[in-house]
């Protein structure tokens, strides 16, 4: 037993090279195989290492590039997403920079849509104490019209006032027409039907189509009727030919009707509703009242519904301003 406790003792493992590669020793002091694996590819072996463990570390560094190279390509598909997330990103960033840095994308221009809004928005001003909601509507009316490539009806407004008013709706509707057609520095036709009440109804209807035609068909783009109420009732039929919803003989343009009530005055705080009911109710006693003289009676209540939803389309209320009214339409 003694013999055998020396043996051991002088059985000393000698400058270990890692966790996994002390050398082992049998009974009888004869080295064994080393059957751990090595963890490491850089281990420094100290001089006087077994020719065994230099054999090894040989065959470890000869095989190491190809482990780097395994575990390299490894790596590199593992971060393949990241890496085309960065490239699409990259991409993304260079289109947004490259298109706010070119020149500003311009939507193309509508002369005549720019010039009537910059001299309609100088229309307030000179005709003060008008209701928010004439500007607002008739901008945004005449405005949609204009912007339409290709318009499938022309664009109609009655424009109505009290007796007080007279002046101030003839003078407004002028400029708002004008308004229309200011990008061809073309003044817009103007028809009058005052004092035409007791003429015949057939001749009436005839020159008011010979206006409105030779007009638009030389450029004119606009056209204000004043005193709609005032015509013969059966001349006003022609307006079936210019207002149509889809067979309108000119679509591109605009029509303003006047219309003046009978009453004295329109109050300020009168609505849209009422204001369209107000020039309705007035058409259907001018228009179908049997006492009237025979040309009248080319119109009946169902042509003159049919026409009433042909020009109805905006129904705006006109107040006096005091210096039209006193001094006429000046400018």
């Amino acid at each position: 037993m003694s013999s055998l406790m020396k043996l051991f003792c002088n059985c000393t493992v000698i400058s270990p090279i890692s966790e996994s590669s002390a050398r082992s020793f049998d009974i009888r002091g004869r080295e064994e195989p080393r059957k751990t694996r090595t963890l490491g590819l850089q281990h420094n072996y100290p001089a006087g290492s077994h020719p065994q463990q230099t054999q090894k570390w040989g065959e470890i560094k000869e095989n190491a590039p190809a482990t780097m190279r395994k575990t390299n390509k490894k790596s590199i598909w593992n971060y393949g997403p990241v890496f085309l997330g960065i490239l699409v990103g990259a991409v993304v960033l260079t289109s947004v920079n490259s298109y706010y840095s070119s020149p500003a994308q311009r939507v193309p221009k509508n002369p005549a849509l720019e010039a009537f809004l910059a001299q309609f928005s100088q229309l307030k001003d000179k005709f003060p104490g008008q209701s928010s909601f004439l500007w607002q509507r008739g901008r945004k009316f005449l405005q949609k019209h204009l912007n339409a490539s290709n318009p499938t009806e022309p664009a109609t407004i009655i424009f109505t006032a009290a007796r007080e008013g007279r002046e101030t709706l003839k003078c407004l509707s002028h400029h708002v027409a004008d308004a229309y057609t200011s990008s061809q520095k073309v003044s817009p036709i103007q028809i009058d039907g005052a004092g035409r009440t007791w003429q015949d109804s057939d001749t009436v209807k005839l020159l008011v189509d010979l206006e409105l035609s030779s007009g638009f068909e030389n450029g004119q783009k606009a056209a204000v009727v004043h005193r709609f109420e005032s015509f013969p009732a059966g001349s006003t039929l022609i307006f079936y030919k210019y207002c149509d919803h889809e067979n309108a003989a000119f679509k591109d343009v605009a029509l303003v009707l006047t219309v003046l009530l009978e009453e004295e005055t329109l109050e300020a705080s009168v609505g849209p509703r009422e204001t369209e009911e107000k020039v309705r109710d007035l058409l259907w006693s001018k228009f179908t009242n049997s006492d009237t003289p025979s040309s009248f009676n080319h119109m009946d209540s169902d042509k003159l519904s049919g026409l009433w939803s042909r020009i109805s389309h905006l129904v705006l209320p006109v107040q006096p301003v005091r210096s039209i009214e006193e001094q006429g339409c000046l400018f």
